[in-house]
């Protein structure tokens, strides 16, 4: 009898092995968008530390000299220019203005942008990362209080 050896591998073999990389898909996908999200929330939050820094540094420097390299209100905030109320375009001068190497902004929402948008409005400044997704991870300054707070909504 003639014995005719065959290489390869089964049909079974093969379903097995597409019925394994199903699954690692299945539990591995959701693991990869979600820290997609997670890193978006680093960098708004480290964005956040920055320009609270840099806030606190222009108020210092006005306290102790009476003067600032930035635009300050009478309170010793930074304000861009001017005093209150608050203009996108000036929020967006603030922004430039306390943080070094500053992540670009967008003065007021343009639809489909990524990144940072700068919204102003009365005594406020509202920084929003990625304008167009949710959630949306914003940072809330008060020019005349100095209060800055990271929100997600």
């Amino acid at each position: 009898m003639n014995c005719i050896k065959q290489n390869g591998f089964t049909l079974i073999e093969l379903v097995m092995v597409i019925a394994i990389l199903g699954i690692l898909a299945a539990v591995a996908i959701p693991k990869f968008v979600d820290l997609s999200d997670e890193a978006h929330s680093a960098a708004a939050k480290g964005t956040h530390g920055g320009f609270s820094s840099g806030v606190n540094i222009a108020h210092a420097e006005w306290i102790t000299r009476g003067a600032s390299s930035v635009a300050m209100s009478a309170s010793g905030w930074p304000v861009g220019s001017g005093s209150p109320p608050m203009s996108h375009p000036r929020c967006a001068t603030v922004w430039t203005d306390v943080l070094t190497s500053a992540p670009e902004v967008d003065p007021g929402f343009s639809a489909g942008t990524d990144g940072w948008g700068a919204f102003g409005l009365g005594n406020l400044c509202f920084f929003i990362y990625e304008p167009d997704t949710a959630p949306f991870r914003l940072i809330r300054y008060n020019v005349t209080s100095g209060l800055i707070e990271y929100l997600v909504i």
